[in-house]
């Protein structure tokens, strides 16, 4: 009985260690994403995001990962498509009471609590030509607090947030 306590303990703390970042998508569906083949970054929106430098190349790298294996290919004038990186992020509290497994002295848990930033990534991709939002990917929740996880979890909450780029064609 004792290893299973154990087997569910560990597995229910990689669980939630390893928490994603909350996805949304939206984008203008009488758009024909297939005539698009080009972009670039939109660089006065990419050097107004208040981010240090290193975060900004992650986040501009991760994108450009993400669209190189897409097929799209980045161009330095007259692009398709221009992107733009927002990025915010605010202060947050979290509560943990505990928990109640366990037999004689060791029954429960102490409550916790701690402080991380979360942070929020939006990026939107714009029809240059027309100069028309076309669509928009917002990951939030990052934990932007853990100096050493950042390299790693930056391109993952990109990767993530491009997943559904581009949407499938129209029919």
């Amino acid at each position: 009985m004792k290893i299973y306590s154990l087997l569910f303990i560990i597995s229910s703390f990689f669980i939630t260690s390893c928490s994603t970042v909350r996805v949304t998508h939206d984008f203008d569906r009488a758009t024909d994403f297939n005539a698009y083949k080009t972009y670039n970054f939109h660089q006065k929106g990419i050097d107004k995001l208040e981010l240090n430098d290193l975060d900004k190349r992650r986040i501009v790298q991760s994108i450009d990962n993400e669209m190189k294996a897409k097929g799209f290919t980045k161009v330095e004038t007259s692009p398709d498509l221009l992107l733009n990186v927002l990025a915010s992020s605010k202060e947050k509290i979290n509560i943990d009471n505990g928990y109640g497994w366990g037999y004689g002295p060791y029954w429960g848990s102490p409550s916790r609590v701690y402080q991380y930033t979360s942070g929020t990534i939006i990026v939107d991709i714009v029809d240059d030509k027309n100069n028309k939002l076309i669509w928009q990917g917002a990951g939030s929740g990052l934990n932007v607090s853990d100096l050493e996880r950042k390299a790693e979890d930056i391109p993952d909450a990109i990767s993530e947030i491009m997943a559904k780029f581009p949407p499938p064609a129209k029919k």
